[in-house]
């Protein structure tokens, strides 16, 4: 445990900067300087959908892989799976607990709170000790933003706590991202809401990579990435098989095995044997009676 204090120069610059920034950070973790270098912070939904889950798995990934220092908050949702994808990335996260630093909370996400002081931070500005309440959520809510040079909002209904963390972020100056959702998703108010203010739409890890001058950056990150979605699907061959036909219907839509029978006038052995060998092909994924494209 270690703590960083407002005055002193290891306290991050970017956190400084905002108002009514914490007069100390508490941390647990290796504490090292470059790991507020290059940091975005990726904010959204607890009631994460799958929609949600794949952007963070196929974009979060890369943005971490590329060399940028994850933020969040360690909630369930869309918090702990920004701290887990960087983590299976082998990058940087920092998670900014609204208690203190050696409260877990969800507690059931201890494995996880491991990880992140295994090789990243976890940041707070009360005690080791501190419980916490609702009213600490907001205050953390500042220092996730205070953090980060922009933020990305995955997913964010109408009363999200994502929507206070973008606001702080646009007082404050830093660049907004966000992903376009289903019209018909309650997930979809908050990040259509962002879109409309002229936060910039995120399709692929290069929008974020491209957009925004982070420093220390390589060029060969900064390239446009093809999600594995789009390299499926510039596969015509492929396409055309009865595999490559089911996964091309999935990426329209999540279904069940029986709508795919249907679909296709297939016996549900026929789909389910297809969809065990794109299972197990690593292209899609069953979740809830649903086959998803990973």
């Amino acid at each position: 445990m270690g703590e960083l204090i407002k005055t002193y120069q290891e306290y991050p610059r970017l956190l400084r900067s905002i108002k009514d920034a914490p007069k100390v950070l508490y941390y647990a973790g290796e504490y090292n300087p470059a790991i507020f270098f290059n940091t975005l912070a990726v904010v959204g939904s607890r009631a994460v959908t799958a929609y949600g889950e794949w952007v963070v798995t196929n974009i979060v990934k890369e943005l971490a892989r590329a060399g940028l220092t994850i933020v969040s908050g360690f909630m369930y949702g869309v918090d702990a799976l920004a701290h887990k994808a960087a983590l299976d990335a082998a990058g940087k996260t920092i998670a900014v607990m609204a208690g203190g630093v050696s409260h877990i909370f969800p507690s059931y996400q201890e494995d996880l709170y491991n990880r992140i002081v295994a090789t990243g931070l976890v940041v707070s500005e009360f005690n080791e000790t501190c419980m916490g309440g609702g009213w600490s959520f907001v205050r953390r809510n500042r220092i996730v933003a205070g953090l980060s040079k922009a933020v990305f909002v995955v997913e964010a209904g109408e009363s999200s706590g994502s929507l206070i963390t973008a606001g702080i972020a646009k007082a404050c100056g830093r660049k907004l991202f966000a992903v376009p959702s289903n019209l018909n998703s309650l997930n979809s108010f908050g990040t259509t809401k962002l879109l409309k203010a002229g936060a910039t739409l995120v399709s692929e890890p290069g929008d974020i990579l491209n957009a925004y001058p982070f420093s220390n950056i390589t060029n060969n990150s900064r390239v446009s990435t093809v999600s594995s979605v789009n390299k499926r699907l510039l596969n015509a061959d492929w396409l055309g098989t009865f595999p490559g036909r089911v996964y091309k219907k999935l990426c329209l839509e999540p279904q069940t095995a029986d709508d795919l029978a249907r679909y296709f006038e297939k016996t549900i052995t026929q789909v389910l044997t297809t969809a065990t060998e794109l299972v197990m092909g690593g292209d899609i994924h069953e979740k809830e009676g649903k086959y998803y494209v990973n």
